[in-house]
């Protein structure tokens, strides 16, 4: 299943995001990418094989900025360098993806958080997009299927009011 904040690919349902903390991080002035680069991603995942999946998975398509191991590192290394992409696990320990999408979103409100999971349940897809995620991905596509989802999530967050 894919879930975008704006109720595309919800099937019949429409998921309505709750209000956004208002917790403030100072913006570092990390460079940003020139037009026609690659989109920068960063990857939050404890499992260290599913890091690797994925950075070469996104590889040709993206600059992996970074990966993280935990809700803390994500935070900061979002914060260092500004990533057009988080791609944030769920369950990840430190305060979990909720957290870490809150704090990202805080810190670089112009990045798009796209949460992974391997848990479809309503609640957690909920507290995911009511965090900020603009998008809700399985875990286990394929390098297309992600690299497309992930490049449809830039246009989405594009056309949220409060896209940075």
């Amino acid at each position: 299943m894919t879930l975008l904040r704006d109720g595309r690919r919800a099937g019949s349902q429409r998921i309505v995001p709750q209000a956004r903390g208002t917790m403030v991080f100072p913006m570092p002035d990390a460079p940003h990418p020139s037009p026609g680069a690659p989109p920068r991603v960063l990857i939050a995942d404890d499992d260290p094989d599913v890091r690797a999946v994925l950075a070469a998975q996104l590889a040709l398509s993206f600059d992996i900025v970074g990966t993280a191991a935990d809700t803390d590192e994500a935070i900061a290394l979002a914060a260092e360098h500004r990533p057009d992409i988080a791609l944030v696990d769920v369950q990840g320990p430190g305060g979990g993806g909720p957290r870490a999408t809150r704090e990202i979103s805080a810190a670089t409100p112009a990045t798009a958080i796209v949460a992974l999971s391997a848990d479809e349940s309503d609640r957690v897809v909920r507290d995911m997009l009511g965090a900020g995620a603009v998008t809700y991905i399985r875990k286990g596509l394929s390098a297309e299927e992600l690299t497309a989802l992930l490049h449809e999530s830039l246009r989405a967050r594009a056309h949220l009011p409060d896209a940075g």
